[in-house]
């Protein structure tokens, strides 16, 4: 078994190297599963991340979304906690650079705990534990809203290429609801 920081390494390298048109074609593909899907499309709010280090990007569902009355945000990394903060946003509105370089929303965006939570991840195994950058933000966010009565579900976003066979698991560490690839949407 590969330890985690080996295998961010090896992830971060494969990604990197998935060409361009396909990282369009996945964007447009998971936009499209997004949209297919019961528990995604007819969910009323949902939270994506804007694309950073060539993660697959979400805004397509986003702008597809836009169409809808759908509520939508962004995570919001708080500096005094490793829980995020969601808050709302949608195409066209502005956005501010945050604490870690990342587009979020502005302060005075409305905070909103979404339905279906969008999670970035460098890989994934099909029983569905995740690998992020090893920061514990989405951990400790999915450990945390899981404890209201009706918790959001948390699907990761990859490419295919990203799924591996197994991933070092520590007691933190959360299973995701679902993923999201240019191939479909499974659920564990």
């Amino acid at each position: 078994m590969t330890d985690k920081a080996s295998l961010r390494t090896q992830m971060l390298a494969k990604r990197a190297a998935i060409p361009s048109a396909t990282k369009l074609e996945a964007a447009a593909a998971i936009a499209n599963h997004f949209a297919d899907h019961p528990y995604l499309t007819y969910s009323r709010s949902f939270a994506g991340y804007y694309a950073t280090r060539n993660e697959l990007d979400v805004l397509p569902i986003f702008n597809r979304m836009s169409r809808f009355t759908k509520v939508m945000s962004l995570p919001i990394t708080q500096l005094d906690s490793r829980l995020l903060l969601f808050r709302r946003w949608a195409p066209g509105q502005p956005l501010e650079l945050g604490p870690h370089g990342i587009k979020i929303p502005p302060a005075d965006a409305e905070a909103i705990i979404p339905e279906i939570i969008l999670v970035p991840l460098l890989a994934f195994t099909p029983d569905g534990y995740r690998l992020g950058y090893g920061g514990g933000y989405y951990d400790t966010t999915i450990k945390e809203l899981r404890k209201m009565q009706n918790p959001p579900l948390f699907f990761g976003v990859a490419y295919t290429q990203q799924e591996v066979v197994n991933i070092e698991t520590e007691p933190h560490d959360q299973k995701l609801d679902g993923i999201l690839t240019q191939d479909g949407v499974s659920m564990f």
